[in-house]
């Protein structure tokens, strides 16, 4: 035997330059390994996202690809805590839409007026509301005064590379359901000949209906379908325009028959969204989504039962992402918004309320409180700080994360793409297409009790899918670049179709 076939004692070869012995050795040959193969899977898994077969969407109108087993994962009660007295949400302010439109409307009477404009100022709702909260007040008065005409006066200058892409975010925007004319006991109801109301055909058993309905759906278009009774708490206490109510000011009652609500929907095209938040939009999933709806609404009055639908883009007389929770599809992420174990947060959910007898489906675990907690990407992607980098605090009596709706629609008006950001989308790493990598990670995370594969996965986001400085994505004038996430598709770059001169 040789000097240094024996060498194997932990003193190192010839040279005493090293005190790694051969288990040593094995182990960081290990780790090296593990390395390796995390990057190949890494490159891998992107160049599976890239086939067209694994984009998990509305085309799939049969739901047949949606194999993530959701039984195994049941629990009697949402992830979600109640922790005190619960109450239902005031959407004359706590809506960032309604409040800033009766903000804008008292602004406007208000300006030039002598003193300045205070919380004392506005009428009920909005004086209470602002005295409690007055850097909602400032930050109301920053979006009209400075935000609102620098992003008008950037647009002129920066904009015309996105053409494309608001011109398809208008097509896509430019169809729905018809208006609603009355209140619930007239919009909701199917009516007969003459007007009259039909009788409800006899339902044979409440599960079977739930089937024939999520199938209807999926053949409707919607991606994910789910049932569950309505908790009165996610029904805003009072009405909102454009929903049939004649008195804004009275508390919502409401009806007897909004006892089950379905909730369907779909994500958003992939490779737009990743482009965030300049060439991605809304509008693509919201106009699939209120059609769904609309018809799916057309299908349960045409068994004589009534129904109303809740969609996106027009309006709504709820809160959808705990409904749409307690309906089975996801858990509530850091970010605010569902996340789903087929699509992670790219589904835009709409709801039909009716008392169509149906068996509700069971909220789900897969772990996306624990991801959550230790994950933070959203918030440190967030341009806004809208999404907060700590623990869930109460909001109406649940425990939940609290966005700063404030803040994050402020930074829509400081980007000079599509209206809304949905960078918080793009950037997490439940978001991905259907692709085997992403269904491994999913099942490893889901069933891991470590914890460990949580914090795997998050470095390999941060590794694999870097963003831009959070500044960047701000409009010139705001000291940003005007970034996106991700590169858009070919097929939306103004730039290569239209001469700008």
């Amino acid at each position: 035997m040789s000097d240094n076939e024996s060498k194997n004692d932990g003193s190192g070869g010839p040279g005493g330059g090293s005190d790694v012995n051969r288990r040593d050795f094995l182990k960081l040959a290990g780790l090296a390994s593990a390395a390796a193969g995390g990057a190949g899977l890494g490159a891998f898994g992107y160049a599976a996202g890239k086939d067209p077969n694994t984009y998990l969407g509305w085309q799939n109108q049969e739901g047949a690809s949606l194999v993530f087993n959701r039984k195994r994962y049941e629990v009697d009660e949402p992830t979600y805590q109640e922790v005190g007295p619960t109450s239902r949400p005031d959407a004359r302010v706590e809506q960032i839409f309604e409040r800033r439109g009766r903000f804008m409307r008292e602004y406007m009477r208000l300006r030039g007026g002598p003193g300045p404009i205070t919380a004392e100022s506005f009428p009920e709702p909005l004086r209470s509301y602002y005295l409690a909260k007055p850097q909602d007040l400032d930050l109301d008065i920053l979006n009209t005064e400075e935000l609102q005409p620098l992003n008008r006066a950037d647009a002129m200058e920066y904009s015309d590379p996105l053409i494309l892409s608001q011109a398809w975010s208008a097509a896509m925007g430019a169809v729905g359901p018809g208006p609603i004319n009355g209140p619930p006991e007239v919009n909701d109801f199917p009516r007969g000949r003459g007007g009259t109301r039909p009788e409800p055909m006899k339902m044979k058993d409440p599960a079977k209906t739930a089937e024939l309905i999520k199938v209807i759906s999926m053949q409707l278009g919607s991606t994910l379908t789910g049932i569950t009774e309505l908790n009165p708490d996610w029904v805003y206490g009072y009405p909102i325009r454009g929903r049939g109510f004649e008195d804004l000011e009275q508390p919502l009652e409401i009806p007897d028959w909004w006892t089950y609500a379905i909730v369907v929907g779909t994500p958003m095209s992939w490779d737009p969204m990743y482009a965030n938040p300049n060439y991605g939009t809304s509008n693509d999933a919201y106009s699939r989504s209120r059609i769904i709806a609309a018809r799916v609404a057309a299908f349960v009055k045409a068994l004589g039962y009534p129904a109303r639908t809740h969609t996106p883009g027009t309006s709504y007389d709820l809160i959808v992402p705990p409904i749409s929770i307690d309906a089975g599809l996801g858990e509530q992420g850091r970010n605010g918004i569902m996340i789903t174990p087929e699509v992670g947060c790219n589904f835009r959910p709409a709801v039909i309320t009716t008392n169509l007898p149906m068996a509700s489906d069971k909220p789900i675990d897969i772990g996306v409180d624990d991801f959550c907690l230790h994950c933070k990407v959203c918030a440190e992607e967030c341009p806004s700080g809208a999404i907060p980098m700590g623990d869930k605090v109460e909001v109406r009596g649940y425990r939940r994360w609290a966005i700063d709706t404030a803040k994050c629609q402020n930074f829509w008006t400081s980007t000079l793409g599509n209206m809304g950001c949905r960078l918080c989308v793009s950037v997490c790493p439940y978001t991905r297409k259907a692709n085997w990598l992403h269904k491994t990670a999913m099942k490893v995370s889901a069933n891991d009790p470590t914890g460990l594969s949580e914090k795997l996965l998050t470095s390999m986001q941060k590794s694999f899918y870097p963003g831009p400085d959070p500044q960047d994505y701000y409009m010139p004038s705001l000291g940003g670049a005007n970034a996106s996430y991700r590169e858009p598709p070919w097929w939306l770059k103004t730039e290569d179709f239209i001469d700008l001169g």
